[in-house]
């Protein structure tokens, strides 16, 4: 095959992936983009906090989200993460990804906070100021819901009130004095103290 042909396959391909988007009313990256994305709702900085939680996954499992060698069980790394905390089997999860055991209690850390962040339904995800206190350690990860519920029987509609009352009473970015008390807060961690952040007191 010349470079002239596959130039031209590689075209085609990108521009049959265009013409679907196109068809579907879709926008952004599939894989990456919020299901909002791909449904006639409007855009909202809900959709970047899907997106990060989708680049967390990729970094705890140090390849890509979707790898079609792998068994079906391990094809989608998002989907094979959850059923291994849901199952409360994160140590297989570290062990299969190769991390090493200082990093293995922050990466169990992440895999929460990336659960947190691709909820299905926007109102449920955490605002990204509060994506990195979780991930800090500044603020304590709530136990997610099972993000992917509605790939197979429906959007889960009860299993999401705990995390849309944290993050969303009075307002969607955690501005009220009432939520921020009943949030474990741990001032000092070493990203605050490195650049002189405190927490302010309520």
């Amino acid at each position: 095959m010349s470079s002239n042909e596959g130039s031209s396959s590689s075209s085609s391909s990108t521009d049959a992936v265009i013409v679907v988007a196109a068809l579907v009313g879709g926008r952004g990256t599939p894989g990456y983009a919020a299901p909002e994305l791909w449904m006639p709702l409007p855009v909202t900085h809900k959709c970047d906090v899907y997106s990060y939680g989708m680049l967390l996954f990729e970094i705890i499992g140090r390849r890509r989200n979707m790898d079609v060698t792998l068994g079906d069980s391990q094809e989608w790394f998002p989907i094979w993460a959850w059923g291994k905390y849901e199952k409360k089997q994160l140590n297989d999860l570290v062990i299969v990804c190769g991390i090493e055991d200082k990093d293995q209690e922050v990466v169990k850390r992440m895999v929460k906070v990336a659960l947190c962040c691709v909820q299905y339904r926007p109102e449920t995800r955490p605002v990204m100021s509060i994506v990195v206190k979780m991930l800090e350690g500044a603020l304590e990860v709530p136990e997610p819901s099972n993000p992917f519920s509605h790939l197979f029987s429906g959007a889960n509609e009860a299993g999401d009130s705990l995390a849309r009352i944290a993050w969303n009473v009075g307002s969607s970015d955690w501005s009220t004095s009432d939520t921020v008390t009943k949030s474990t807060v741990v001032a000092g961690t070493p990203t605050m103290n490195r650049y002189e952040i405190t927490m302010a007191s309520v």
